[in-house]
């Protein structure tokens, strides 16, 4: 069973016969359906099954020579919305199966973030005509979350005597942004020092989340997990059509990245609303532009 499947709203299954009529279901009536060649004898089948706009599961297997298919794998999804501009986006196979890891560099992060490939099909298709990672730089990053809180949002100082901005990103590297007059010289070690001295007085009297506003870091042992902290820009209601569990799709902003989060309304605790903020581990993924 899939960690993710409760995300998209099949909380109470528990076991792979109870998601067999879900098989059934993709297979006779999906969404969308790519066959594409991966080998001079094998073709790569993707289905996918929408259970709200953009959101459902998807089964990706393969037909052989003779006709056979086999679904090898399956994983829950929902499609972001908003597409993201990097410098370059490399793709990677995973070595279990046929599913790939999306990487890519974010200056301003100043780390690199890995997400699963959803779109199997269309990368396994550039890969067969050879053009394959080249000139790669949009994605639609989203994530699925089975644990989240809703916090409040932080106030912000305003004013030249307001100090060092504290909220700004934990890896948002120090530059012009950060003066009050571009044309006043700064020393930029006792810029980083003063920040370091008023985050050290206000980490002993407050909490770290009101001194932090935003923060993406990864989680866990897989690679495509990250713990998020993110101001929610827009709140949406869905519906998973097969079980009728409802689902919150939260568009988070966090250090520069726009995600869009999709956990079960049972998952969330408090009540999301835009200014608000949103912490949770998500499963990251994305949407590549081939």
């Amino acid at each position: 069973m899939h960690s993710y499947l409760r995300a998209i709203g099949f909380s109470k299954y528990k076991s792979r016969r109870q998601l067999e009529p879900v098989y059934k279901s993709c297979l006779r009536e999906p969404s969308r359906k790519e066959v594409t060649t991966i080998s001079v004898d094998t073709s790569m089948l993707q289905f996918e099954k929408d259970f709200d706009k953009n959101l459902g599961i998807s089964l990706v297997g393969e037909v052989d020579a003779a006709g056979a298919c086999s679904i090898e794998h399956y994983f829950p999804y929902y499609k972001g919305r908003y597409f993201m501009e990097f410098e370059g986006i490399s793709i990677e196979k995973q070595t279990d199966k046929e599913s790939y890891a999306g990487v890519c560099e974010d200056l301003r992060l100043g780390m690199t973030i890995i997400f699963y490939v959803v779109n199997i099909a269309d990368y396994a298709k550039s890969k067969w005509f050879n053009y394959s990672n080249r000139g790669m730089t949009r994605v639609k990053l989203s994530g699925l979350s089975t644990e989240g809180t809703v916090l409040l949002g932080t106030k912000k100082s305003s004013g030249r005597n307001a100090g060092p901005d504290l909220s700004a990103p934990f890896f948002a590297p120090p530059g012009m942004g950060d003066l009050e007059d571009p044309h006043e010289y700064h020393d930029p070690i006792n810029h980083e020092y003063g920040r370091y001295e008023l985050l050290t007085t206000r980490a002993c009297r407050e909490d770290l989340l009101t001194i932090v506003e935003t923060s993406f870091m990864p989680c866990g042992v897989e690679c495509d997990h990250y713990l998020v902290v993110g101001n929610i820009l827009e709140v949406r209601e869905m519906k998973n059509s097969f079980t009728e569990e409802k689902i919150y799709n939260l568009l988070i902003e966090a250090n520069y990245l726009t995600i869009d989060v999709v956990i079960n309304q049972e998952d969330l605790m408090g009540e999301p609303e835009v200014g608000r903020r949103f912490r949770g581990e998500i499963w990251l993924q994305g949407v590549v532009q081939i």
